[in-house]
């Protein structure tokens, strides 16, 4: 059974096999932000927020120029950059306070809001304790103990302040991982706009006793996190086709663009174009082809030439593409 009853409050995609067409657009900001708002007025006790530093430039001297104090959730022998690209833990005591962390959020999608009956400290101490998650090895080493295969961990960051990431990671938790997660809290609200909207989890009656020492996902729960991610990956590469569709082209619906954007991916494994940013671009190519851009031999070569990544060639390959349309002949010289 999984973990928590992670709510979708405002949901924006389907519950559908991954092949499907999901909804493609975003929601409505000012309708998130509603959603957001009176959500979050349904938490019981004082609201915490945690806000992601990276959306910032400095973060700390934004909210204390409105006089919102923040505190780090990060050790002090960070180094400085890290730090302020790093979870800060505000509280926000007034109407004022809590609008601009709203706005805040609602332009940069930055914002956790916790519900914590026994106060900010035990929220603070708690919170510092899950800056790191253990995840299996990848190496495929596993050590022998006593005949049976021990499986290897690492500790990576876990980003708990960046609402998409718990969109993809709360929903795989098992129940005492989630008891873990919340420690004495017993609720967060959060948008993470591409999975699901506007979330809430809340404690159980009849929740288990917390996991023992720091979170620690298994195999099969990184797979399910890795299809969420890929699956997330895949709506902003449709996002990003459906923005900058040729304007000479008819009959483009979000079958046409989620279509497009799967069939993309096995030309762009072949070619080695890793970044979605490069998928994304590589997709683009291959609508305005016709699909036809990777059977051609010049186009791949130029992906694949040496001296520079497959992801900076298709970057390259885009100008060369948009050119080309310009006189009405896609990929004319695209290799050049």
């Amino acid at each position: 059974m999984p973990a928590a009853d992670v709510e979708v409050v405002h949901p924006v995609c389907k519950d559908v096999m991954m092949e499907a067409t999901p909804i493609i657009d975003l929601p409505d900001l000012a309708e998130s932000a509603r959603v957001l708002r009176q959500t979050v007025d349904e938490m019981n006790g004082p609201v915490t927020v945690v806000l992601d530093g990276g959306a910032f430039d400095d973060l700390p001297a934004a909210l204390a120029a409105e006089a919102i104090s923040c505190r780090s959730l990060f050790l002090e022998g960070v180094p400085l950059d890290f730090r302020r690209a790093g979870p800060w833990m505000a509280e926000v005591s007034s109407a004022s306070m809590r609008s601009h962390v709203e706005w805040l959020d609602t332009h940069h999608n930055c914002a956790v809001y916790w519900s914590c009956p026994v106060g900010p400290d035990a929220l603070y101490r708690h919170l510092r304790t899950l800056n790191e998650v253990m995840i299996p090895r990848e190496d495929g080493e596993d050590r022998q103990q006593g005949g049976a295969e021990k499986q290897r961990y690492e500790r990576v960051l876990f980003r708990h302040w960046d609402p998409n990431v718990l969109g993809a990671v709360l929903p795989i938790l098992t129940r005492s991982q989630f008891a873990r997660f919340l420690g004495p809290a017993d609720g967060i609200v959060f948008n993470g706009p591409d999975y699901g909207g506007v979330r809430r989890a809340r404690k159980a009656d009849n929740m288990p006793d917390a996991a023992i020492g720091p979170l620690r996902l298994g195999l099969d729960q990184m797979e399910r996190l890795k299809a969420a991610m890929l699956h997330s990956s895949r709506l902003r590469i449709a996002r990003y086709l459906k923005k900058n569709t040729p304007p000479h082209f008819s009959g483009v619906d979000d079958d046409f663009v989620w279509g497009a954007t799967l069939a993309s991916e096995r030309t762009a494994d072949e070619l080695g174009i890793r970044t979605e940013r490069g998928r994304a671009r590589w997709a683009y190519v291959m609508v305005v082809s016709d699909g036809k851009a990777a059977d051609l031999p010049d186009v791949r070569s130029f992906i694949q030439e040496k001296g520079a990544s497959p992801d900076a060639r298709v970057k390259e390959l885009i100008g060369h593409t948009v050119d080309a349309l310009r006189f009405g002949n896609a990929l004319n010289g695209a290799a050049s």
